[in-house]
């Protein structure tokens, strides 16, 4: 079974700078990439340094509490026995961070740089245009068995091309109630879990932590029950909190 998680990029990150890659470095793409080699600790003849060097595998990036408890999930599963023919992949939706300049959604193991997280609150909605960045994310889901997002009501909007249509792969978006409107509920391969308070205090945890402790505690038990547990959930997504509060 190939599982993909999808996760916002925190705004805890590894490297803390005081001029990140902004959302005016990706207003043009010679800028853009000026400011990454830069980033990269490379000065304008070329030569480097590596103190001045900040970038980082995405996975290795993000320090936020959401991002620490899911590591610790997929840390658990992935030393487990019975991990290969069940695998779970980390993506993250955005890639002006990308320091090969492809654009499509970041791998935990692609390398970006320091950016300013607070740009993506103001995206536009994406279309399927010259861009192919919604394209390339379908592609992406769709090779897929099972999808998580633990995306917010931003990115999710942002991306709402990529999710407004009925597809194959069973996507399974973690939000409180209040944000269930952020997702189209009757297409019949899209599900909420809803994450929220009652939640947060059953598990003992903080709302900005919530989404990570939840697919923590789902590693958890897979990796102490059995890999089926990710085929239940496939099949009855409201069963995820079921497990976790076990």
């Amino acid at each position: 079974m190939q599982i993909l998680i999808f996760n916002s990029y925190t705004t805890g990150q590894k490297q803390k700078l005081k001029n990140p890659l902004s959302a005016e470095d990706c207003s043009s793409s010679d800028r853009l990439k000026s400011r990454i080699k830069e980033l990269c600790g490379f000065n304008d003849e070329g030569w480097h340094d590596n103190s001045r060097d900040y970038r980082l595998p995405a996975g290795e990036m993000f320090t936020g509490p959401l991002y620490v408890q899911l590591k610790e999930g997929l840390k658990q599963i992935r030393e487990h026995k019975d991990y290969g023919k069940t695998i779970v992949d980390l993506y993250f939706p955005w890639y002006h961070c990308r320091v090969d300049g492809k654009m499509s959604p970041v791998n935990e193991k692609d390398i970006i740089v320091p950016f300013d997280t607070a740009p993506l609150h103001e995206l536009d909605v994406l279309e399927f245009d010259d861009s192919e960045v919604p394209e390339r994310t379908v592609d992406l889901l769709e090779s897929y068995d099972l999808v998580f997002s633990l995306l917010r009501p931003d990115d999710i909007e942002s991306l709402q091309r990529v999710f407004e249509v009925e597809r194959s792969v069973p996507l399974i978006f973690l939000l409180p109630k209040s944000q269930r409107k952020a997702v189209n509920e009757d297409l019949s391969n899209v599900h909420v879990v809803e994450t929220g308070r009652d939640l947060q205090k059953k598990l003992r945890t903080s709302n900005y932590a919530l989404k990570g402790v939840v697919m923590r505690r789902l590693c958890e038990a897979a990796c102490r029950d059995g890999f089926q547990v990710f085929e239940e959930v496939k099949r009855d997504p409201q069963r995820l909190l079921e497990i976790v509060l076990q």
